[in-house]
């Protein structure tokens, strides 16, 4: 048996429970929608004020870096096109030269070597040409005046396959097998209108490095990509050209020149945590690599500069850590002062939600008995009976009515009675599915919304709600009281799809099933 003048019904679980967890969720849900989004945007804004003020702050170092950096990407770009156009007037005087055109139209190596050897000597000493080649046609090589015991093999550079492609002078700067930049000049050879060949001189590069370095006091560091040698060939350039360089000593590259007094631990530090590109610094020293593009422009190395900007770090350093001090302090006297206002805000809202939740129970549910009330159960048959229409989905309506309940309260009270109804609706709901709406439609009548359910489904329902019913025994201020329940069921589709009529083939089937005795489960027929 169960006591029911206590019943824990909806009301403990949807309207008292509900408002009592609403009230004690107020801090959370104020801290979620109010004080976070608010901290939040007071930190972003002043985040950015930090960063702001620290782009300021920064401005001056940058743009004097920037200045520096410029003017000897400036110095370097103009030292290559001078070095450039010096080699291209060089194989223009070569090819004008007839007797040298001579040599080659008949190819005879040994003339065209032994007129080319004292230019080649010249071209060396004075001008630091240190490669000359004469290429066929067909892009195979017919003479190396630097190295004229190799000849006959094709040459693939793509100095020499733009020149080949597009008949005229191709000029860029190659990364050689041994490890060494070469600015090359490829000349198209025309003699007597006709095209016989090409003319290419070159340049290790290094020496423009070092002369770069001497206009501008700047320490440098050249270094070449690994991904583009082999430590074979690497070594055996270090002992051609004295080189002294360690192959793993920088993760990645290869370290082919210093010209001043650079610290290497930075180009380690470079490769292995900013990449070749990026800012570094260590003590007052700002360090930057600028890329060396092939004539492909692939970047097949890196030139590192040494930038003395101390004095100017150091101020800037003061700038930004009195700046994000001075908004450290602010956004923490910001969080006191919003602190104080949202525990005002926190007490009114608290108790505005009370208000409204109470509201809504007045509203809503059933006093007596905290199920819904009768306005309540019309507003969700609409919606419900909608979304069935709309899915193409069954849905069923169940009312019933306690039998014989006058009866009830003419021996009992009024009062008993009220339990009775308070207890039936603590059972209604305990059997009753998640999505399920029951409701007190007046008096001792009840009813019930089933959504996605079929009529054989709802029929189930009532029957183990009225023989639930009929077994259990209220008690209700120690005294027993036994009830039954007659119940009827209407569906959609099956006999409406319009709101108030499938409550009406309820009504209909419960008068049903009190007609044929009571305490059963009547479908709603149409006769």
């Amino acid at each position: 048996m169960n006591d029911v003048s206590q019943p824990s019904g909806i009301q403990p679980k949807s309207v008292v429970s509900g408002r009592v967890g609403r009230v004690a969720h107020v801090r959370q849900r104020l801290a979620k929608h109010i004080i976070i989004p608010v901290l939040i945007a007071i930190g972003f804004i002043l985040v950015v004020y930090v960063l702001s003020a620290s782009i300021i702050a920064v401005t001056h170092l940058n743009e004097h870096l920037q200045e520096r950096l410029s003017t000897i990407t400036r110095s370097m770009d103009q030292l290559f096109a001078l070095e450039s156009d010096k080699l291209g007037a060089i194989a223009e005087s070569i090819i004008i030269n007839s007797s040298l055109a001579e040599a080659f139209v008949h190819k005879d190596r040994a003339a065209l070597l032994q007129n080319s050897a004292s230019l080649f000597a010249a071209l060396r000493e004075n001008h630091q040409v240190s490669h000359f080649y004469y290429h066929n046609l067909d892009g195979t090589n017919f003479l190396r005046v630097h190295h004229p015991q190799r000849f006959g093999d094709a040459i693939d550079r793509h100095t020499l396959a733009r020149a080949r492609q597009s008949g005229k002078v191709a000029s860029g700067i190659e990364l050689g097998v041994l490890g060494t930049y070469t600015l090359r000049v490829v000349k198209p050879w025309h003699y007597r209108g006709n095209m016989m060949g090409y003319v290419e001189v070159g340049m290790d590069i290094n020496h423009l490095f070092e002369k770069l370095h001497q206009i501008t006091g700047n320490a440098l560091a050249v270094v070449i990509e690994k991904q583009y040698l082999t430590r074979a060939q690497w070594h055996q350039g270090n002992a051609i050209f004295g080189r002294d360089s360690d192959w793993d000593r920088i993760p990645g590259k290869v370290l082919l020149a210093v010209f001043g007094d650079f610290a290497e631990h930075t180009l380690q530090f470079s490769a292995a945590r900013q990449g070749g590109s990026k800012w570094i610094t260590g003590g007052g020293t700002v360090y930057r690599a600028i890329a060396i593009n092939d004539i492909q422009r692939r970047t097949v190395g890196q030139l590192h500069i040494a930038l003395d900007e101390s004095a100017s770090r150091a101020k800037t350093i003061d700038i930004i850590s009195y700046i994000s001090l001075t908004v450290f302090v602010s956004l923490l006297l910001l969080i006191l002062i919003l602190r104080a206002a949202a525990n005002r805000v926190e007490g009114r809202l608290s108790a505005a939600i009370a208000e409204k939740s109470d509201f809504e129970r007045r509203v809503k549910y059933d006093q007596m008995t905290s199920v819904y009330n009768q306005q309540e159960f019309y507003r969700l048959l609409d919606i419900e009976v909608e979304r069935a229409v709309r899915q193409q989905s069954p849905l069923s309506v169940i009312l019933l009515d306690i039998d014989f309940f006058k009866a009830v309260n003419d021996e009992h009270g009024h009062q008993i009675g009220d339990c009775v109804l308070r207890g039936l609706a603590v059972e209604l709901l305990t059997y009753a599915r998640d999505g399920d709406h029951l409701a007190r439609y007046g008096g001792e009548e009840f009813t019930v919304i089933l959504p996605n359910t079929a009529l054989r489904d709802a029929c189930e329902i009532a029957e183990r709600w009225r023989s639930v019913v009929a077994q259990r025994v209220f008690r209700c201020d120690g005294q027993p009281v036994n009830i039954t329940i007659s119940l009827g069921v209407a569906n959609y589709p099956l006999h409406t799809d319009a709101p108030k009529a499938l409550l009406q083939h309820a009504d209909m089937a419960m008068y049903k099933a009190k007609r044929r005795g009571r305490n059963r489960v009547e479908v709603y027929t149409s006769r």
